[in-house]
């Protein structure tokens, strides 16, 4: 009985099979005479692939690569009262208005925050919708609560808490390298279903290199398999109700408006 692959993310050996075969380097051997497992440029065009595979999938509305329930903690309170400041958290670490804490940092595979919320540190309570405003920060002077974020300069800006809070954070995640001597025969690609979509990418990456006349088709190709991983979420997202969010007349949210209850 021959091996079987369980599972639905890809073998990187699988993806780089067909790759060969695309580009015709499988004449002699699966193993190829070019594009090989140990060519130093293959591992170089594999995460190229990914990486613009990822982009084109997140631009589509693929969410699989999305984090939630991640806990920064934690942010100790601003250093003065003055309306001016600003605290931050970066890749660099947490900074309070005056200091820079490098224990609390965001996550290193964060691309883009999407959803905040905070709550006080060791209370328990449950964690609050902290918003994004339209226009950058108010200004106020620092109370409570955060309230707000902004994302500029590749970190999560925030006005100043008088108290040490807990932010829970929902991001978008980039997927990891593959590391140059990794065993290929053991390594996923965490796309689902994504065998093509990445065969594809690697033979453009490969054919850019070459000036080839290949270019354009395996574009095409590439282009087309990821569009058939969107449209396979996209037929999911249409078996669920959506309804829009209500408001009063002059503005606020009305509450309970996804649920129909309009008091």
């Amino acid at each position: 009985m021959a091996d079987v692959q369980t599972g639905s993310y890809p073998l990187l050996e699988n993806v780089l099979q067909l790759a060969r075969a695309g580009v015709n380097d499988m004449l002699r051997s699966t193993v190829g005479a070019i594009l090989t497992d140990k060519a130093p440029f293959t591992v170089v065009y594999v995460n190229a692939a990914i990486r613009r595979t990822q982009r084109y999938l997140a631009n589509n509305g693929i969410t699989s690569n999305i984090r939630d329930n991640v806990i920064l903690s934690p942010l100790t309170p601003a250093v003065g009262a003055d309306p001016n400041i600003q605290v931050y958290v970066s890749p660099l670490g947490y900074f309070d208005g005056a200091n820079m804490n490098k224990g609390v940092t965001l996550p290193a595979d964060l691309i883009l925050p999407l959803e905040v919320w905070e709550r006080q540190t060791g209370s328990g309570a449950q964690f609050i919708f902290v918003t994004q405003p339209q226009e950058g920060l108010e200004s106020r002077i620092p109370g409570s609560y955060f309230g707000q974020w902004e994302w500029r300069e590749d970190r999560i800006n925030m006005t100043g808490s008088t108290i040490t809070e807990d932010l829970r954070v929902r991001y978008e995640a980039s997927l990891a390298r593959v590391a140059a001597g990794a065993d290929f025969t053991q390594t996923t690609i965490n796309i689902v279903d994504g065998e093509d979509a990445l065969a594809a990418g690697v033979v453009l990456q490969y054919a850019r290199t070459r000036g080839s006349a290949l270019r354009q088709e395996a574009e095409t190709w590439w282009k087309s398999e990821c569009d058939e991983i969107v449209n396979r979420y996209v037929r999911r997202d249409q078996r669920i109700a959506y309804r829009p969010r209500g408001y009063r007349a002059g503005g606020g949210r009305i509450d309970g408006a996804m649920q129909g209850s309009y008091k």
